[in-house]
């Protein structure tokens, strides 16, 4: 009995002890394989951290390289608006220095502007006496101009020359009017014919008496009876009232300078 028990305890023990080296040996195999598993699990992902590292990388690298683009491109508009702003001062230095030239010049022609004036009102009083408050009322009118000061120097100078253009126009145009004139004889309305500057003569309204400027003895001369027919033509002509003729009529003396 006791060796037939020892032999199945034998037999048993054989047995177990082919069991145990074959689960001993099964073990290390799983471990193996699942460190295997394990290591490839944890190698996709470190391989899905590099691609991930590797594509926010890149998105780095092209978001680098425009910021770099953006620079640069800021950097050369930067410049130009240096540029832009050396440029404007330049102008700004060369309008204050227009500005500070118009000043002395402003300084300057007001008062000649102002002998200007006296200057043409003098012309006025020497000149012959055609459209006398016409005149006289554009200089009263240019004087108080002057001294508004409402009114600026620019405005002031235009309407200046504007007076002198026409006091030049006077003596290249003909020009007939009614006005009065008066003499040793008294008041009384008369037609006038002015031819430039060189001649100023009228005729009364009822076509009688006729008479011319002198201006050496700065007095009315009167005419004779030959000179009423071509003068009161030549009105009519002046005041386009018949077509351009040649009319024949005394022109005093120039004055003895």
């Amino acid at each position: 009995m006791t060796v037939t028990v020892t032999g199945r305890v034998f037999r048993v023990l054989g047995m177990v002890g082919w069991l145990v080296p074959a689960a001993i040996s099964a073990d290390p195999v799983d471990r193996a394989l699942d460190l295997q598993t394990e290591t490839q699990k944890q190698a996709a992902r470190i391989q899905r951290r590099i691609d991930a590292l590797d594509d926010e990388t890149r998105q780095m690298v092209t978001e680098y390289r425009a910021r770099l683009a953006e620079l640069d491109e800021l950097t050369r508009y930067g410049d130009q608006l240096e540029k832009l702003v050396a440029d404007q001062e330049q102008e700004l230095a060369q309008r204050r220095r227009q500005l500070q030239h118009l000043e002395v010049l402003k300084r300057r022609l007001f008062p000649f502007m102002l002998e200007m004036v006296t200057a043409l009102e003098k012309i006025v009083a020497v000149d012959t006496p055609f459209l006398p408050r016409e005149r006289r009322q554009r200089i009263q009118a240019l004087r108080e101009l002057m001294n508004r000061a409402d009114v600026p120097l620019p405005e002031k100078y235009r309407r200046l020359m504007e007076a002198f253009r026409i006091e030049a126009r006077y003596g290249h145009d003909i020009e007939t009017y009614e006005g009065d004139l008066e003499d040793e004889r008294g008041k009384r309305t008369v037609k006038f014919l002015r031819f430039g500057r060189v001649g100023l003569y009228y005729l009364t309204l009822d076509g009688h008496e006729a008479g011319v400027w002198d201006p050496a003895r700065r007095r009315w001369q009167p005419l004779d009876r030959a000179s009423l027919r071509p003068l009161a033509h030549a009105i009519r002509i002046a005041a386009k009232q018949a077509p351009p003729d040649l009319v024949v009529l005394p022109v005093p003396a120039p004055e003895a300078p």
